[in-house]
C-alpha cells in the first residue's frame, strides 16, 4: 500500500484523481498516511475518486472526523500566533515562521497541511521576544540553547535563538549567519497578519538543512518531501541556485537535496522548468523506503538525556545515510557534537 498512497498524495496536489486497484486496504492507506503526517491531504485525493473506489463508510467518517481535528489545530495555531506577531509588533519586534505556516500556503488546502508546534525567529529581538510572550502570561523554558520553548494559549512556540545547530562547527556558524542575511530579502506578512514568511533564498537552505537533521537522526517522512515538492513547484524561479549549491556543497547537503528533488519529480509528478536545478536519483528508492521505517524522537516529551541517547542509537542504526547520502563518517560527526555540548555550552556566532 506504500505506493499505493504515494499515488493518493500525487492526486492531492494535483487535483487529478488516480486508478487504483481493486483490492485496496484502506485501513492500512489511513494508518500510513496518518503516520506520515498526510492524512488531509490524502482524503482530498480520497474525495476525487468515484463513489465505487471509495473506502468503507465508517473508515471514512473518521478520516473526515481526523481531517476536522487538523483543520482546527492548524485554525487554532494561526489564530494565536497572529495575536502574539501582533504583541510582538507593538514592541517592533518581527516574527519571521519557520516552516508550519509559512509552507501551508503552498498546499491546495493550507489547512490540510499538519502542524505541530511553531517555530519562529525574531533575529536579535529573540530574549525580548521571550520577555513579551511572559508578560502576555505565557510560560517560557530557556533550557536549549538553539531555542526557547513558550507555552501559550495551548500552543507551543520554539522561539530561536539561530535557525540550525551551530555547536562545534565554524561552517555552521557561517552558514547562520548567512541564513539570518537572507531571511528578510523580499520577505512577505501572511495574509491578514503579521507573521512574516522568510524569503524563498532562506527557505530553500533552511528546509534542505531541516530535513537533512531529521533524515540523519531519525528519518524524514512523506511530509517532508511534500513541504519540498510544493515549495519548488511555487518558488523554483525565485531562488539564487548557484548560492544554495555553494551552501550545500559546503555543507555536505547536495547529494541529499538532490536526491529529494528527484523524488519531487518522480513520485509526487512536481515539473521542473528551472535548467539550474539539480536531480539525482541514485538513493531515491531506498529512502522513499526508509520513510515508512522513520522513528519520531523529537516533539514526543522525551526528557533530553532521553533524546539524545535515542538520537545516537538513530545515527548508529542507519549509518548508511552518512557514509553514501551525507557523504561524511559518524564518528567524525558525533565527535563534533560532543564537543560541541561540551566546550561550547552557550555558542555565538
Amino acid at each position: 500500500m506504500k505506493r499505493e498512497l504515494i499515488a493518493l498524495i500525487r492526486a492531492g496536489i494535483s487535483g487529478q484523481p488516480v486508478a487504483l486497484s481493486a483490492a485496496m486496504d484502506w485501513q492500512e492507506i489511513y494508518t500510513l498516511a496518518a503516520q506520515q503526517g498526510v492524512l488531509a491531504l490524502v482524503l482530498d485525493a480520497v474525495a476525487l475518486l468515484p463513489a465505487e473506489s471509495q473506502p468503507p463508510k465508517e473508515l471514512k467518517m473518521r478520516w473526515i472526523a481526523s481531517t476536522m481535528a487538523i483543520e482546527r489545530r492548524y485554525n487554532h495555531q494561526r489564530s494565536v500566533a497572529a495575536v502574539v506577531a501582533d504583541r510582538f509588533a507593538e514592541r517592533g519586534i518581527r516574527l519571521y515562521v519557520l516552516k508550519g505556516l509559512a509552507l501551508s500556503g503552498y498546499y491546495p488546502r493550507p489547512e490540510h497541511r499538519e502542524c505541530g508546534d511553531l517555530d519562529c525567529f525574531l533575529g536579535c529581538d529573540y530574549e525580548r521576544g521571550n520577555i513579551c510572550a511572559e508578560e502576555m502570561g505565557a510560560k517560557v523554558k530557556r533550557d536549549y540553547y538553539k531555542h526557547s520553548h513558550i507555552h501559550y494559549n495551548k500552543l507551543l512556540i520554539e522561539n530561536h535563538q539561530f535557525c540550525v545547530g551551530i555547536r562545534g562547527s565554524r561552517v555552521l556558524k557561517a552558514f547562520e549567519r548567512h541564513l539570518e542575511g537572507v531571511i528578510s530579502h523580499d520577505a512577505e506578512h501572511i495574509e491578514g497578519t503579521k507573521l512574516i514568511k522568510p524569503s524563498a533564498d532562506f527557505n530553500a537552505l533552511f528546509l534542505t538543512a531541516h530535513a537533512m537533521t531529521h533524515f540523519l537522526v531519525e528519518g524524514i517522512k512523506l511530509r517532508h518531501l511534500c513541504d519540498w515538492a510544493l515549495f519548488l513547484r511555487r518558488e523554483q524561479n525565485n531562488i539564487n541556485w548557484r548560492e544554495f549549491y555553494r551552501w550545500t556543497d559546503k555543507l555536505g547537503y547536495t547529494l541529499f537535496a538532490n536526491t529529494m528533488t528527484a523524488m519531487a519529480v518522480d513520485a509526487l509528478g512536481v515539473e521542473i522548468s528551472n535548467p539550474n536545478i539539480q536531480a539525482d536519483r541514485r538513493y531515491a528508492e531506498r529512502i522513499v523506503d526508509d520513510m515508512f521505517n522513520a522513528n519520531n524522537i523529537f516533539n514526543k516529551g522525551y526528557s533530553p538525556w532521553r533524546v539524545r541517547f535515542m538520537t545516537i542509537v538513530g545515527r548508529v542504526s542507519s549509518i548508511w545515510r552518512f557514509h553514501r547520502v551525507y557523504r561524511k563518517t559518524l564518528l567524525g560527526h558525533l565527535l563534533r557534537q560532543v564537543c560541541g555540548f561540551i566546550f561550547e555550552p552557550k555558542p555565538r556566532i
